[in-house]
Order: C-alpha cells, then sequence, then structure tokens
C-alpha cells in the first residue's frame, strides 16, 4: 500500500510541475487564477475532427475544464495543504522556505507531502467526474502503471 501511495504523490507531483503549466497556457490564464476566490464557468465545445480550429478550440476547451478542476480540488483541500501546495508549485519555493512560511518544520511538511498529493489525486478525479468530464478524458492521478 506504501508504493502505492509513493506512485500516486509522484504522478501528482509531475503532474503540477509539468502539466498545469501546460494547462494554464492553453486555457490562457495564469497560475493565481488557481488561488483566486473567482468561479470558472466556460460553456462546453465538443469535439469535432473536422478540421484543426474546432480541434484546437476543443482543447482549449478541455484545458480550461481541468483548469476549473483543479481550482475546486484546490479549494476543498484543508487549508494547509492547499497553501503548501500554492508556496511549493505557484510559487516555487524550497520545503525549508514552505516549512517557514507555513510555521511547521521541514521535516513536517516533508512528511505531509505525500498524503497531500494523494489527497489532490482523489479530490481531482471526484471533481473532474462531478464537472460532467467524460470519462475518456479525465485525468486519473491515482492510476499506476502495472508492471507486466
Amino acid at each position: 500500500m506504501a508504493k502505492f501511495k509513493d506512485e500516486v504523490a509522484s504522478t501528482t507531483r509531475k503532474f503540477f510541475r509539468n502539466k498545469v503549466p501546460e494547462l494554464l497556457a492553453y486555457a490562457g490564464c495564469s497560475e493565481s487564477v488557481l488561488l483566486s476566490s473567482h468561479d470558472l464557468n466556460f460553456p462546453k465545445v465538443s469535439s469535432s475532427n473536422k478540421n484543426s480550429a474546432e480541434s484546437l478550440i476543443f482543447r482549449v476547451d478541455m484545458s480550461l475544464q481541468y483548469v476549473q478542476a483543479i481550482k475546486l480540488a484546490l479549494d476543498t483541500m484543508p487549508p494547509l495543504y492547499k497553501q503548501v501546495i500554492e508556496l511549493t508549485y505557484f510559487q516555487h519555493l524550497k520545503i525549508f522556505q514552505v516549512a517557514q512560511r507555513v510555521g511547521y518544520s521541514e521535516k513536517t511538511i516533508y512528511n505531509l507531502n505525500n498524503k497531500m498529493m494523494k489527497e489532490f489525486a482523489i479530490r481531482f478525479f471526484a471533481v473532474q467526474a462531478r464537472l460532467g468530464i467524460e470519462d475518456k478524458n479525465i485525468i486519473d492521478l491515482t492510476k499506476t502503471k502495472e508492471v507486466a
């Protein structure tokens, strides 16, 4: 079970480092939109492979939906978790700097990391489903690669 948690945490950290900036860029948003109190409500666009313009619009729309799901998942996180994620992945602070800002020891923040990442992964999955994102388009951070 510990290995599962570590894999989910690792996948979620990679998601924050690599995929979130890409989604924000496609959606035309900055990281601050994830931390603001404003709601993100965007119309949904259906997918069609008829031409590249429609395909691009669909990709932008999906990115907006994912950004909304990230924001909602973060908003439901315990305040400490949300703050640590913000400081780590959006303000790009080191663990010792995060610990100083939130008033906990580095060891406490380090120890919370896997639990916090797994918690986000579960909440992110649930929010995507609640928003009506089709199963085939849901980003499931809890899936781990099976060894053949």
